[in-house]
């Protein structure tokens, strides 16, 4: 019999407490033996991977061979994102903000960073807001919809309005366009900015909207409002949208490679380079270094693809005689991109307050759904890292939380799988924290003497993302994480870092953060930066196809040896919560929330002025859901 007196309610919840502290403390438990199967891993190999960087010491002559000069112009930016329902509507905000600043090196290898302390004043933002009907939400939000086998909407489906708001990205979606598109104009203003730091991973946003955009996901006809769009006169068409996802690269880099899905787009941008937009099949062979009968065919089945096109994708190419040609309408197709970018975007953005919500999120009467905010995001994406290559723009994105874990699951792995690298977890690697960011935190923190701060992981190849050893482990050969498909590589690589340790205590040391930073065809393409991959692509292991992917270890990196002493010089011990963050992102960050607080004060403003209507009265009662009627009840009450 229970002589537990006190009520069910009490011994519920104690009960719950007992499980919740039972449950924490075998967690903790569990993750104190995976930090001890960490033991000896520095000593044995992670010390190859780790280097160890001066404060503040810069090499000048790579500042005057990358940059030109020794004053810097640099930008941070953040962005806010706001959903709000007042009644039956619901308002979506999302804004960019930038903080700006100097940097000026010294002959002696010193340097000094102002930051601009007018932003409020004087800085640069985008921002925009939409309200909407909730019952409207799954009209632009795709991200909502419930799709078939097939990848057909579902529309028998229905939610409850607060699921609708609880779950709705367009809001997110929103923000993401207006940091990049905010990154574009600072690139690309008359004065663009030297060094541009963004509270994002490229290569994941990339990699995120490339997929969210892909023609087999959705429906262009019926989820895109870009589509039909004129721009000069001429409709945006889905066979524009399908291949500018495509055709982005720098063929000075040797990308998009000839090699999977990439080898027809590389032909394109290479038709598209060429004047008179016209090659053969011997040249374009020529071009993408094609020698053996097996890629020749390959080539031979793309140019034929490429001429009759798939599906609802119109052929980019006609033959003429022994030439390929790329069809007349195309040609323009990245500048289309452009216009494309700036006049949506612009109008999405507009300062002017006589553009109306409907001249913002309407095109030719239709919504602007997430996937068209994808799309843009892409594009902008894309149009700020062309004027990166172009202009010689240092481009880095910062990531304070990080759950990622392709240093010990793939990198290592991968490179010890084709002899490059010596060094894993190996049989251990379930008795390790599943994360690199705790990983690293650890062996730090352990290692204190030996690893000195600031450091850094070497830069490896965003690629290593999306490769594993080959699915039969035959030596050398790799194969794609997902459907066998490799992303892009030498277009960003990767890097983990830590800047400060406190002066009282050296245990005391900030968070591992990780960068991403894009490679430039001036510095990051010697052959000791580079590591060939042989990716078995179509299961034919005697003709893998290469993959040529950066890994820094054991070789001096320029870009990395500037930019973690730049970081350092960005950080401060004075203010705790930029304790081993970035100053330029945590005063956009500050900006961010100050433009949102103020606008959730006036959406609040909103909802009151209306409650209080007189003539309005009558139609609210009936307008508002039972949740808020009993909410105000409730309220009301609580405070009489």
């Amino acid at each position: 019999m229970n002589d537990d007196k006190s009520s069910f309610i009490g011994r519920r919840l104690k009960h719950t407490g007992d499980l919740l502290l039972g449950g924490a403390k075998k967690q903790v438990g569990d993750y104190r033996l995976k930090f001890e199967g960490l033991k000896g891993t520095y000593d044995e190999f992670l010390s190859k991977l780790l280097v160890t960087y001066i404060p503040k010491k810069f090499d000048l002559s790579f500042v005057d061979k990358f940059f030109g000069k020794r004053k810097l112009e640099f930008a941070g930016i953040d962005g806010t994102v706001l959903k709000h329902d007042v009644f039956d509507l619901v308002v979506f905000f999302a804004g960019a903000y930038s903080a700006h600043g100097v940097i000026e090196f010294e002959d002696i290898g010193r340097v000094s960073v102002v930051y601009d302390e007018n932003y409020l004043e004087r800085g640069v933002g985008v921002s925009s807001v939409l309200p909407v009907y909730i019952n409207e939400v799954p009209l632009i939000d795709q991200t909502l919809l419930v799709r078939d086998e097939d990848g057909h909407a579902d529309n028998s489906i229905t939610f409850t309005d607060a699921w609708v708001v609880d779950n709705s990205a367009f809001a997110d979606f929103l923000m993401g366009l207006a940091e990049f598109y905010l990154g574009y104009q600072l690139v690309s203003s008359e004065e663009p900015v030297d060094i541009l730091l963004i509270d994002r991973i490229f290569s994941s946003e990339i990699a995120s909207f490339y997929a969210e955009t892909s023609d087999f996901r959705l429906s262009l006809d019926h989820e895109c409002g870009l589509i039909g769009h004129k721009i000069d006169g001429r409709p945006f068409t889905k066979t524009e949208w399908v291949y500018a996802r495509k055709l982005f690269g720098n063929l000075n880099l040797g990308t998009p490679p000839a090699r999977g899905e990439f080898l027809f787009p590389r032909v394109v941008m290479e038709l598209i380079k060429e004047p008179g937009n016209s090659l053969t099949r011997d040249d374009l062979a020529g071009k993408l270094g094609l020698t053996d009968d097996y890629h020749l065919s390959r080539l031979d089945k793309e140019l034929q693809k490429g001429i009759r096109g798939s599906g609802e994708v119109e052929g980019l190419i006609i033959r003429k005689d022994k030439h390929f040609v790329l069809k007349p309408k195309y040609r323009d197709i990245k500048v289309r991109i452009k216009k494309l970018v700036e006049e949506v975007c612009g109008r999405i953005f507009s300062g002017d307050p006589n553009v109306s919500y409907d001249d913002r999120f309407k095109i030719d009467g239709r919504w602007i759904t997430t996937n068209d905010l994808a799309f843009l995001s892409l594009a902008s994406l894309y149009l700020t890292i062309e004027q990166c290559w172009e202009n010689k723009i240092l481009l880095v994105g910062v990531a304070k939380d990080t759950s990622a874990r392709d240093l010990k699951r793939q990198v290592l792995p991968i490179l010890n799988h084709i002899g490059r690298f010596k060094g894993t977890f190996g049989g251990k690697g379930q008795d390790t924290p599943d994360t690199d960011r705790m990983i690293l935190q650890w062996i730090s923190l352990h290692e204190k003497d030996k690893l000195v701060v600031p450091w850094a992981t070497v830069e490896y190849d965003t690629a290593f993302k999306t490769i594993v050893p080959h699915f039969d482990r035959k030596p050398e050969l790799v194969s794609g994480a997902r459907r066998n498909q490799i992303s892009l590589e030498k277009t960003f690589a990767k890097s983990y870092f830590q800047l400060c340790q406190a002066a009282s205590d050296k245990r005391l040391r900030s968070n591992v953060l990780l960068y991403d930073r894009l490679i430039y065809p001036e510095f990051d393409k010697e052959s000791t930066q580079m590591t060939i991959l042989k990716h078995d692509y179509e299961n034919r292991p005697d003709n893998p196809e290469s993959v040529e992917v950066v890994f820094y270890e054991g070789i001096n990196n320029q870009i990395q040896s500037f930019i973690i002493p730049l970081f350092e010089a960005m950080t401060s011990l004075s203010i705790p919560e930029l304790f081993g963050h970035l100053k330029p992102l945590y005063i956009a960050d500050k900006v961010a929330k100050y433009y949102w607080s103020q606008f959730k004060g006036m959406v609040e403003s909103a909802g009151m002025w209306l409650v209080n209507r007189p003539d309005l009265r009558e139609f609210l009662f009936y307008l508002s859901s039972f949740r808020e009627r009993r909410s105000s009840v409730e309220q009301s009450r609580k405070y009489s």
